[in-house]
């Protein structure tokens, strides 16, 4: 029995390996991108050293993109959308066959942390060296800097201990 859960752990190993270089190829992430077991679609850039944890999904429509910076760190569950149902359409039906969206860019910046179960709406820009605590929606800007949490969206106080990394400030240690 240990031997078959054995071979069958490898051969997940490899089957998510293969899958993890499948998307690498097909969305042209640098080799540092780390990721197991998300899923991406549509206009999906990520930087250098950006790692997304398990079951995550990153997803942008026809006319739109998401944009992830360089040293991010995003949690598991987590689901970053640039598009989202048009109002005026709420569903389909017989006679609206296809589903209307809504499409608009999402930009996270550079060391951004992105907690467990986050999801990021359209529209929305993370700055630099942002925290978004887990379970958070995000229906707003988030400024560099900043920390916020909660459902919608709440400013919780600004992270004044990031500064001493960011290389734009000339006051680093």
């Amino acid at each position: 029995m240990r031997l078959v859960k054995k071979i069958m752990s490898m051969f997940l190993r490899w089957a998510n390996d293969y899958n993890a270089e499948r998307l690498r190829s097909k969305h042209n992430f640098p080799a540092t991108v780390s990721f197991y077991q998300a899923s991406f679609d549509g206009t999906v850039i990520i930087g250098e050293n950006t790692y997304i944890n398990d079951y995550s999904r990153i997803d942008s429509g026809e006319n739109s993109k998401v944009t992830i910076g360089r040293n991010c760190a995003i949690g598991r569950f987590v689901h970053i959308t640039s598009k989202t149902h048009d109002l005026t359409q709420p569903t389909t039906d017989i006679d609206r066959k296809a589903l209307k969206t809504t499409e608009a860019d999402v930009k996270i910046g550079d060391c951004v942390w992105i907690g467990d179960k986050v999801t990021v709406l359209p529209g929305v820009t993370v700055g630099d060296y942002a925290i978004v605590a887990a379970h958070c929606v995000v229906n707003k800007n988030v400024k560099p800097f900043e920390i916020v949490g909660g459902i919608p969206m709440k400013h919780i106080r600004f992270n004044t201990e990031h500064e001493k990394f960011d290389s734009r400030n000339t006051n680093t240690i």
